[in-house]
């Protein structure tokens, strides 16, 4: 099978209703160092932890603190917003040296996601590598909203306190770490899983983002 045409089966296994949802539950969990507050999740065999923090908004869009957190044996993870691969954005993210990067994509049909210009990471603080991990810190400006297929608009629900997201791993890196643009291959696990996004709002939020600058 070829490199676009195993990138297809990534998508296309993501995109279907045939994935459910594993039962791990949200947790609080704030950061010793820095005092930021993220609800979170971890799923997948590795396992990932991912963790959400956003602003104190009755409405999106609005930024995203985004942590991912995964063991070495991680090649690159993803996160989709919008619960599924197709029609919203995806944070892709893996380790680059002693660093991580963040990349924004968006799959509009069953190939190799496109670079996602609408979504702007910026990697901050907390974006460490160690012997046995690495984690990344973003701010995601972009996340929060995306128009799906048909030209309809989706915002993410502040207030949601089960929110739908999609996964995907490989313990392949991207073809060339050092660049966010990197194709990726085919995954080695995927899933859904909920994130309480209501527990994840802080007032604190602004202050957090100038703090991890």
């Amino acid at each position: 099978m070829g490199f676009i045409a195993r990138l297809a089966t990534v998508v296309a296994v993501l995109a279907g209703r045939s994935i459910t949802a594993p039962t791990a539950a949200t947790a609080k969990y704030c950061d010793a160092s820095t005092g930021v507050c993220y609800s979170e999740v971890s799923v997948g065999v590795a396992p990932i932890t991912w963790r959400i923090a956003i602003p104190a908004v009755g409405e999106g869009p609005f930024d995203v603190l985004l942590q991912v957190v995964a063991p070495k044996t991680v090649g690159w993870a993803g996160l989709a917003w919008g619960g599924g691969m197709l029609y919203n954005p995806i944070s892709l993210s893996w380790a680059n040296g002693n660093s991580t990067i963040a990349s924004g994509r968006f799959a509009m049909a069953h190939v190799q996601p496109d670079v996602y210009e609408a979504a702007n990471h910026t990697v901050l603080k907390g974006s460490t590598v160690n012997a046995t991990h690495w984690t990344l810190t973003t701010l995601c400006q972009g996340c929060s909203t995306w128009v799906h297929n048909g030209g309809a608009k989706e915002v993410l629900d502040p207030g949601a306190t089960a929110a739908s997201f999609a996964f995907a791993a490989s313990a392949v890196p991207p073809i060339d770490p050092t660049d966010p643009t990197s194709p990726i291959g085919i995954h080695s696990e995927h899933g859904l899983f909920t994130v309480d996004l209501a527990a994840a709002k802080s007032e604190n939020f602004d202050a957090w983002v100038q703090q991890l600058k």
